[in-house]
Protein backbone atom coordinates (compact mmCIF):
# COMPACT_ATOMS: atom_id res chain seq x y z
CA UNK A 1 0.00 0.00 0.00
CA UNK A 2 2.77 2.42 0.95
CA UNK A 3 4.69 1.59 -2.24
CA UNK A 4 1.54 2.26 -4.27
CA UNK A 5 1.12 5.68 -2.66
CA UNK A 6 4.78 6.52 -3.21
CA UNK A 7 4.49 5.52 -6.85
CA UNK A 8 1.36 7.63 -7.32
CA UNK A 9 3.04 10.65 -5.71
CA UNK A 10 6.15 10.18 -7.86
CA UNK A 11 4.02 10.03 -11.02
CA UNK A 12 2.15 13.17 -9.98
CA UNK A 13 5.41 15.00 -9.31
CA UNK A 14 6.69 13.96 -12.74
CA UNK A 15 3.52 15.24 -14.40
CA UNK A 16 3.86 18.59 -12.64
CA UNK A 17 7.51 18.91 -13.71
CA UNK A 18 6.45 18.15 -17.28
CA UNK A 19 3.76 20.82 -17.07
CA UNK A 20 6.28 23.34 -15.74
CA UNK A 21 8.40 22.71 -18.82
CA UNK A 22 5.41 23.11 -21.13
CA UNK A 23 4.32 26.35 -19.49
CA UNK A 24 7.90 27.67 -19.61
CA UNK A 25 7.95 27.00 -23.37
CA UNK A 26 4.87 29.17 -23.99
CA UNK A 27 5.45 32.69 -25.37
CA UNK A 28 3.99 34.26 -22.23
CA UNK A 29 6.25 37.33 -22.29
CA UNK A 30 5.01 38.21 -25.77
CA UNK A 31 1.52 38.54 -24.27
CA UNK A 32 2.30 40.60 -21.18
CA UNK A 33 2.68 37.64 -18.84
CA UNK A 34 -1.01 36.73 -19.03
CA UNK A 35 -2.89 33.65 -20.19
CA UNK A 36 -6.53 33.29 -21.15
CA UNK A 37 -7.27 29.89 -19.65
CA UNK A 38 -9.96 27.29 -20.34
CA UNK A 39 -10.39 24.36 -17.98
CA UNK A 40 -12.00 21.34 -19.63
CA UNK A 41 -11.57 22.66 -23.17
CA UNK A 42 -13.09 19.56 -24.77
CA UNK A 43 -12.34 19.45 -28.49
CA UNK A 44 -11.27 23.08 -28.54
CA UNK A 45 -14.37 24.55 -30.23
CA UNK A 46 -14.62 27.61 -28.04
CA UNK A 47 -10.97 28.42 -27.38
CA UNK A 48 -9.89 27.97 -31.01
CA UNK A 49 -12.55 30.42 -32.16
CA UNK A 50 -11.86 32.77 -29.26
CA UNK A 51 -8.14 32.79 -30.01
CA UNK A 52 -8.77 33.49 -33.69
CA UNK A 53 -10.82 36.53 -32.68
CA UNK A 54 -8.35 37.67 -29.98
CA UNK A 55 -4.90 37.43 -31.52
CA UNK A 56 -3.48 39.67 -28.79
CA UNK A 57 -4.21 37.06 -26.09
CA UNK A 58 -2.25 33.89 -25.30
CA UNK A 59 -4.87 31.17 -24.88
CA UNK A 60 -4.32 27.83 -23.15
CA UNK A 61 -6.89 25.06 -22.85
CA UNK A 62 -6.49 21.93 -20.76
CA UNK A 63 -8.36 18.64 -20.78
CA UNK A 64 -7.76 15.16 -19.43
CA UNK A 65 -8.51 13.30 -22.66
CA UNK A 66 -5.73 13.07 -25.25
CA UNK A 67 -8.04 12.74 -28.26
CA UNK A 68 -9.75 16.01 -27.35
CA UNK A 69 -6.38 17.76 -27.17
CA UNK A 70 -5.51 16.45 -30.62
CA UNK A 71 -8.88 17.66 -31.97
CA UNK A 72 -8.21 21.11 -30.55
CA UNK A 73 -4.78 21.18 -32.16
CA UNK A 74 -6.31 20.28 -35.53
CA UNK A 75 -8.84 23.11 -35.23
CA UNK A 76 -6.00 25.48 -34.38
CA UNK A 77 -4.07 24.43 -37.42
CA UNK A 78 -7.08 24.98 -39.70
CA UNK A 79 -7.62 28.45 -38.25
CA UNK A 80 -3.93 29.33 -38.43
CA UNK A 81 -3.81 30.22 -34.74
CA UNK A 82 -0.36 30.85 -33.31
CA UNK A 83 -1.64 32.13 -29.95
CA UNK A 84 -3.64 29.08 -28.80
CA UNK A 85 -2.25 25.97 -27.10
CA UNK A 86 -3.89 22.78 -25.84
CA UNK A 87 -2.29 20.75 -23.07
CA UNK A 88 -3.32 17.46 -21.48
CA UNK A 89 -3.52 18.22 -17.77
CA UNK A 90 -5.56 17.97 -14.60
CA UNK A 91 -6.56 21.42 -13.33
CA UNK A 92 -5.01 21.13 -9.86
CA UNK A 93 -1.70 19.93 -11.27
CA UNK A 94 -1.66 22.70 -13.88
CA UNK A 95 -2.27 25.34 -11.19
CA UNK A 96 0.52 23.87 -9.09
CA UNK A 97 2.87 24.03 -12.07
CA UNK A 98 2.12 27.69 -12.81
CA UNK A 99 5.08 30.04 -12.24
CA UNK A 100 4.30 32.93 -9.90
CA UNK A 101 5.09 35.55 -12.52
CA UNK A 102 2.51 34.14 -14.98
CA UNK A 103 -1.13 35.02 -14.37
CA UNK A 104 -4.52 34.23 -15.84
CA UNK A 105 -6.23 37.24 -17.38
CA UNK A 106 -9.49 35.31 -17.93
CA UNK A 107 -10.73 31.85 -16.97
CA UNK A 108 -13.43 29.86 -18.78
CA UNK A 109 -15.09 26.79 -17.28
CA UNK A 110 -17.85 25.53 -19.57
CA UNK A 111 -20.05 22.49 -19.00
CA UNK A 112 -17.89 20.64 -16.46
CA UNK A 113 -19.08 17.25 -15.26
CA UNK A 114 -21.96 18.05 -12.83
CA UNK A 115 -21.52 14.85 -10.81
CA UNK A 116 -25.27 14.89 -10.09
CA UNK A 117 -25.39 12.27 -7.34
CA UNK A 118 -24.98 13.80 -3.90
CA UNK A 119 -22.28 11.34 -2.87
CA UNK A 120 -20.22 12.51 -5.89
CA UNK A 121 -20.48 16.25 -5.21
CA UNK A 122 -16.98 16.12 -3.74
CA UNK A 123 -15.72 15.47 -7.29
CA UNK A 124 -17.14 18.71 -8.67
CA UNK A 125 -14.56 21.20 -9.91
CA UNK A 126 -16.05 24.23 -8.19
CA UNK A 127 -14.99 23.76 -4.57
CA UNK A 128 -13.62 26.21 -1.96
CA UNK A 129 -10.20 24.55 -2.21
CA UNK A 130 -10.16 24.98 -5.99
CA UNK A 131 -11.06 28.67 -5.66
CA UNK A 132 -8.26 29.06 -3.11
CA UNK A 133 -5.72 27.54 -5.50
CA UNK A 134 -6.98 29.52 -8.48
CA UNK A 135 -6.88 32.93 -6.83
CA UNK A 136 -3.08 32.87 -6.55
CA UNK A 137 -2.85 32.51 -10.35
CA UNK A 138 -5.15 35.40 -11.28
CA UNK A 139 -4.15 38.80 -12.60
CA UNK A 140 -5.80 41.81 -10.99
CA UNK A 141 -9.39 42.13 -12.21
CA UNK A 142 -9.37 38.74 -13.96
CA UNK A 143 -12.84 37.35 -14.59
CA UNK A 144 -13.94 33.73 -14.30
CA UNK A 145 -16.87 32.57 -16.43
CA UNK A 146 -18.69 29.40 -15.40
CA UNK A 147 -21.38 27.82 -17.59
CA UNK A 148 -23.51 24.72 -17.11
CA UNK A 149 -26.75 23.22 -18.36
CA UNK A 150 -27.26 21.49 -14.98
CA UNK A 151 -29.53 23.73 -12.91
CA UNK A 152 -28.69 22.19 -9.53
CA UNK A 153 -24.94 22.40 -10.21
CA UNK A 154 -25.30 26.05 -11.20
CA UNK A 155 -27.07 26.88 -7.93
CA UNK A 156 -24.56 24.83 -5.96
CA UNK A 157 -21.58 26.50 -7.66
CA UNK A 158 -23.10 29.93 -7.16
CA UNK A 159 -23.42 29.25 -3.44
CA UNK A 160 -19.74 28.18 -3.30
CA UNK A 161 -18.69 31.51 -4.83
CA UNK A 162 -21.07 33.51 -2.62
CA UNK A 163 -19.87 31.86 0.58
CA UNK A 164 -16.16 32.27 -0.27
CA UNK A 165 -14.61 35.28 1.44
CA UNK A 166 -12.32 36.13 -1.50
CA UNK A 167 -14.77 35.93 -4.41
CA UNK A 168 -17.79 37.86 -5.59
CA UNK A 169 -20.26 37.31 -8.41
CA UNK A 170 -20.75 40.09 -10.96
CA UNK A 171 -24.47 40.22 -11.65
CA UNK A 172 -25.42 40.95 -15.22
CA UNK A 173 -21.92 40.35 -16.61
CA UNK A 174 -22.14 38.93 -20.13
CA UNK A 175 -19.63 36.64 -21.81
CA UNK A 176 -17.90 38.91 -24.34
CA UNK A 177 -17.46 36.24 -27.00
CA UNK A 178 -19.82 33.44 -27.97
CA UNK A 179 -19.09 30.37 -30.05
CA UNK A 180 -21.54 27.48 -30.21
CA UNK A 181 -19.64 24.54 -28.80
CA UNK A 182 -20.37 20.85 -29.23
CA UNK A 183 -22.09 20.82 -25.83
CA UNK A 184 -24.22 23.86 -26.63
CA UNK A 185 -25.54 22.20 -29.77
CA UNK A 186 -27.00 19.37 -27.71
CA UNK A 187 -27.57 21.34 -24.49
CA UNK A 188 -29.09 24.67 -25.57
CA UNK A 189 -30.46 25.56 -22.12
CA UNK A 190 -27.67 26.73 -19.86
CA UNK A 191 -26.78 29.41 -17.32
CA UNK A 192 -23.62 31.45 -16.95
CA UNK A 193 -22.09 33.30 -14.04
CA UNK A 194 -19.08 35.60 -13.82
CA UNK A 195 -16.98 35.92 -10.69
CA UNK A 196 -13.94 37.99 -9.69
CA UNK A 197 -11.71 38.28 -6.67
CA UNK A 198 -12.83 40.93 -4.21
CA UNK A 199 -10.79 44.11 -4.35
Amino acid sequence: MENGLELALARRAARIENLKEKIASLPVRDFGGKITFEIGCGKGHYLSAYGAAHKNELCVGIDLISSRIRDGERKNEKLGNTNVYFIKAQSGEFLEAMPREVKFGKVFIFFPDPWPKKRHHKNRLIQPEFLDALKDCLASGAKLFFRTDHSEYFDWAKSVFESHSDWEILDGEVLEFEEVSQFQRILPNFRTLCAVLKA
